[in-house]
């Protein structure tokens, strides 16, 4: 019997083509591949690991991490808009799961004078972002939920080299497979052909009986 599926071969492939790059950089030295290869190296790994209501966050080097167990950070040397396409890459070439990309108003607010290269920064991202499904919010709006997420679900940080304020870039992941239509859809069908038991609210005590409640903690 055929044990392998298309999405594990997916992974194996992308895991050894970056070890195999990583090999090539211990071997011959930093000169031999460019920054993308070593980004993708560390990036893979930590990435493939990752489901459905897990976060992956590309974000400056100042930008700062929630405490827990369930927050990994690593740091790449490239820039957040090269980042962000190799996770994009990476996470369409796996399919197991579609990103729902998080980034901030304050970042479309930032004038040139206060953040060199924010303009070039915001053109290369709206390229990116073209056609994908975007939430442009309050930065704070971010933070909270990646708080929140934090106390339940894995979330990959990954810094780059990029030193502008308010220029990390959310990614939230849902089920390439299964939205939330699917999801109402299902429980609808649960409950018509597996109706509860139990009902929700005890039923009115009929005049004359002893509530088991009022026996139990007597």
């Amino acid at each position: 019997m055929n044990i392998f599926t298309t999405s594990t071969l997916h992974k194996a492939a992308t895991v050894l083509t970056a070890a195999a790059v990583f090999a090539s950089c211990q071997q011959l030295g930093p000169n031999v591949v460019n920054d993308i290869d070593i980004a993708r190296t560390q990036i893979a790994p930590n990435l493939l690991q990752l489901g459905a209501r897990n976060w992956v966050v590309i974000a400056d080097p100042a930008y700062p991490l929630p405490a827990g167990e369930s927050v990994v950070c690593i740091n790449v040397p490239t820039d957040t808009t090269d980042t962000f396409r190799e996770v994009l890459d990476l996470l369409e070439l796996e399919g197991a799961v579609v990103p729902r990309i998080w980034t901030s108003y304050e970042l479309s607010a930032m004038p040139e004078s206060r953040a060199p290269g924010v303009k070039e920064h915001r053109k290369k991202l709206e390229q990116l972002l073209l056609g994908r499904f975007h939430y442009e919010v309050n930065s704070r709006i971010i933070d909270m939920q990646l708080a929140r997420a934090a106390k339940e679900f894995r979330v990959l940080y990954i810094r780059t080299r990029t030193r502008l304020p308010y220029s990390h870039i959310a990614i939230e992941l849902d089920s390439g497979y299964w939205n939330s239509d699917a999801e109402t859809e299902i429980r609808k069908r649960v409950q018509e052909l597996f109706p509860p038991l139990i009902p929700e609210q005890s039923p009115e005590q009929p005049s004359g009986t002893t509530d088991i409640t009022t026996v139990i903690t007597a």
